[in-house]
């Protein structure tokens, strides 16, 4: 049986207070976090939902953000691995990185050309 493992959840309890920050702008870096704290021991990806535009870690086969255990609320859902997109569709692996992970305004670019 595929359950939500204690020590991610336990990991994940951490940042209680902090799920506005995670939710509102950086998804990205939680689900960065995540897989740089389990991927010694787990199968990790980072997923990307693009309708709510959220980043998610997928773990042993169960989805994880901020909020816990959210395999119900993506499963079906439509979904990009990061790491494939980027060998697959580059130019919007370079935007979502530019937005989601940087922080860079495009305006800012077109402004400094």
């Amino acid at each position: 049986m595929n359950v939500p493992d204690k020590t991610i959840l336990g990991f994940i309890a951490c940042f209680k207070g902090s799920e506005r920050t995670f939710l509102h702008g950086c998804c990205y870096w939680f689900a960065h976090i995540l897989w740089e704290r389990f991927c010694a021991e787990y199968s990790v990806d980072i997923k990307y939902e693009p309708v709510q535009g959220h980043f998610i870690t997928k773990i042993n086969n169960r989805f994880y953000d901020i909020r816990g255990d959210v395999t119900e609320l993506y499963r079906g859902k439509p979904m990009y691995d990061l790491y494939e997109l980027n060998l697959n569709d580059n130019k919007y692996f370079q935007r979502l990185m530019r937005d989601c992970r940087d922080f860079i305004d495009p305006r800012d670019i077109l402004q400094a050309k």
